[in-house]
């Protein structure tokens, strides 16, 4: 054998491989394996950002793999569906719109105004796609959550108690949120019309129930009765733990 290095022939049903990679005698080397894994240059960010770009009533997965110029699956191997996709969007857009916001850590009840005020704007100004968010509290929170539970806990409430509230304050914005994209511009609670036929039916056997529903009030009217039950709550609940 000559060269620099010695190299070592084996023979496998006719076909000689060589152990520098090379072949013999102009025979066809055997191709790669495919690699399995994650397609290069492709993350949720990409995917995201593409989507972000569609139409919100166009998007999915197989037009987002268009946009890329990739196959459909290397997408879905990174978002499970258009619903995922979707909240991906959003979140996206909520983390983008809540980044100013200034959560007063030194003043927990008015973190809590702030905190949920600034979100509630956010998923509305999302419009009706943020009602795809369904879990609470999502990443694109996270911001203000941060602030929000630096407030409370420096206030003295423990840990456990500061996430309790986060996690109601999430589902009473996500609440107004919902009446808020449900509600017609100028009107009072959604669904009025259904809420009066009810009462009608309803009126001798149930006269509290009506007289009480007869007044109306906005979405931003039952987030601001709200955040001052929970605040009184807290407070009540703050003062018998000093006892």
């Amino acid at each position: 054998m000559s060269g620099s290095f010695c190299r070592t022939a084996k023979s496998y049903h006719g076909v000689v491989t060589i152990t520098d990679g090379s072949t013999e005698s102009g025979r066809t080397a055997q191709p790669a394996r495919a690699r399995i894994g994650r397609p290069p240059k492709l993350s949720r960010d990409s995917i995201v950002a593409a989507a972000r770009g569609l139409d919100r009533a166009q998007m999915s997965v197989t037009a987002v793999a268009d946009a890329l110029g990739v196959a459909r699956n290397a997408v879905a191997y990174h978002v499970g569906g258009r619903d995922e996709l979707v909240a991906l969007v959003i979140e996206s857009e909520l983390e983008e719109r809540l980044a100013p916001l200034e959560v007063p850590v030194d003043d927990w009840r008015r973190a809590i105004k702030v905190a949920s005020e600034g979100m509630l704007d956010a998923l509305v100004a999302c419009g009706p796609a943020a009602l795809a968010i369904t879990r609470a509290p999502r990443t694109g929170f996270l911001g203000p959550s941060e602030q929000l539970l630096v407030a409370l806990t420096r206030a003295g409430f423990s840990d456990a108690a500061a996430g309790r509230a986060l996690a109601l304050l999430s589902e009473v914005v996500y609440a107004a949120a919902r009446y808020t994209l449900e509600t017609e511009p100028g009107h009072g609670r959604p669904r009025d019309e259904e809420l009066a036929s009810v009462s009608a039916a309803a009126a001798r056997r149930f006269p509290t129930f009506v007289r009480v529903f007869e007044e109306s009030w906005t979405p931003r009217e039952q987030l601001d009765f709200a955040l001052e039950v929970i605040i009184a709550g807290l407070e009540a609940s703050r003062a018998g733990a000093a006892d």
